[in-house]
């Protein structure tokens, strides 16, 4: 990497303040940063909460939080003080975009509102993440991640059972994706800009985004799906009534959507399991189910009069995929992996995250990358979301412990040393180490 490398980046020169916490929209802020842009994370005097969960290992500091805000830098702030208003302002004015998801109460407490924003700088691309959308009775509320996959059916379709209830789905995959669609959003309204010179406010919403990720489940048709629906509701009512499950009541909805379409009668496009290891088969077409039973050496029970709405059309279906299990149990998942590979069927490992370091198509691809850390030393993780031939996709630096550029910040913005120390010994912002 050299300075050429790095302002040869498609963002370079692109400043954004992210006002966010955890993971949705910190996230969006890393793909900005991996493209070039210069994020500031703006953080209260204690931090985002982020840097005490997953795996904590210093005061301020833990693997999730890390992992989530490479790329930029810390400004630590008390918002209610009233110099703060002054120093946001300023930031503002210097920024292309601003990243918020704070509660409405909160904006219009510290008067971050578009409305305010706008103000101080007309130009500006304002992101608004309403978790739950805008509107509604839930339109004012923080988001959760889990509350919003439970909304939406995503859970539903996506959660295994504990103990009869759903298990929660992790990670976090409305918030990962929602920061990408998150960091579409700015960039589409950057260009829109760059041609017209109008800023914007552009939204997103682990909502929409949940109802995005069930894709093709989402769908309601009036000339076949009303019965079937009526139907559903008063199975499920039942079912509830009487105690059901989770897995029962996935099973019943199933049942009436989806004839046939369970675990049970699932043989083409799922994980096995070997005789060591899982892995991974995924044969849609007609033409690789042929070749999936070539390699097995079975036949398929479905004939052109197969009817998996018949009771013994359907034990049959779930017979040869019991079959195919017990088959697959025979050999190692290498051995399968590479039989069903050279006979043209999709198949890989079935990798736990610690292996993937190790994975020899991931590697080669540069999926995983290497930063320096400046207390926790050296670490890996997940790459760049693109890669672009012109323009390379990279980051610099690792995540910023809590204020640690605060000074750095407000010198840059005129800030004289005298000034900076008395804001620092009146709690108004706080740097660290």
């Amino acid at each position: 990497m050299n300075q050429s490398d790095i302002t040869r980046r498609p963002l370079h020169g692109v400043k954004v303040l992210e006002f966010a916490t955890i993971l949705a929209i910190p996230s969006c802020a890393v793909h900005l940063s991996d493209m070039g842009a210069e994020v500031i994370k703006v953080e209260s005097l204690t931090g985002d909460p982020h840097r005490y969960g997953l795996g904590p290992i210093l005061p301020n500091e833990s693997k999730g939080f890390t992992v989530i805000n490479r790329g930029k830098r810390s400004i630590s702030i008390d918002l209610g003080a009233e110099e703060s208003t002054k120093i946001i302002r300023e930031l503002v004015e210097q920024s292309d975009i601003v990243l918020m998801s704070l509660k409405l109460s909160d904006l219009q407490k510290f008067g971050l509102r578009y409305e305010d924003i706008n103000e101080w700088n007309p130009s500006i691309i304002y992101l608004e993440h309403a978790p739950y959308g805008p509107n509604g009775p839930y339109g004012q509320e923080g988001g959760y991640d889990v509350v919003a996959q439970g909304m939406s059916g995503l859970g539903s379709i996506m959660a295994g059972d504990i103990a009869g209830v759903p298990g929660t789905i992790n990670p976090a995959v409305a918030d990962v994706a929602t920061g990408l669609a998150s960091a579409l959003a700015v960039v589409t309204a950057l260009r829109h800009r760059d041609s017209t010179g109008e800023g914007q406010k552009v939204s997103t919403s682990l909502l929409q985004t949940s109802l995005i990720l069930a894709m093709n489940r989402i769908h309601w048709f009036a000339a076949t799906d009303p019965p079937a629906w009526e139907r559903t509701s008063l199975a499920l009512a039942e079912a509830q009534e009487n105690g059901a499950g989770f897995a029962e009541q996935r099973d019943i909805y199933n049942q009436f959507t989806n004839p046939g379409g369970g675990q049970a009668t699932n043989t083409y496009f799922r994980y096995y399991r070997a005789s060591d290891k899982f892995f991974a088969v995924g044969a849609l077409s007609h033409g690789l189910r042929v070749k999936f039973c070539r390699v097995l050496d079975v036949v398929d029970p479905r004939t052109e009069d197969f009817d998996m709405n018949r009771s013994e059309d359907y034990d049959k279906l779930v017979q040869f995929t019991r079959q195919c299990e017990d088959i697959m149990r025979s050999q190692t998942a290498d051995s399968w992996i590479k039989q069903l590979r050279q006979a043209g069927v999709p198949s890989g490992p079935f990798n736990f995250p610690h292996e993937i370091f190790d994975e020899e198509q991931i590697l080669a691809n540069d999926f995983v990358l290497s930063l320096e850390h400046s207390k926790l030393g050296h670490y890996k993780t997940y790459g760049t979301a693109i890669k672009m031939e012109k323009t390379p996709v990279f980051p610099t630096i690792s995540s910023p412990g809590l204020g640690e550029h605060s000074r750095q910040i407000l010198e840059e913005l005129g800030y004289s040393e005298d000034h900076i120390s008395r804001l620092i010994q009146d709690d108004v912002i706080i740097q660290s180490d």
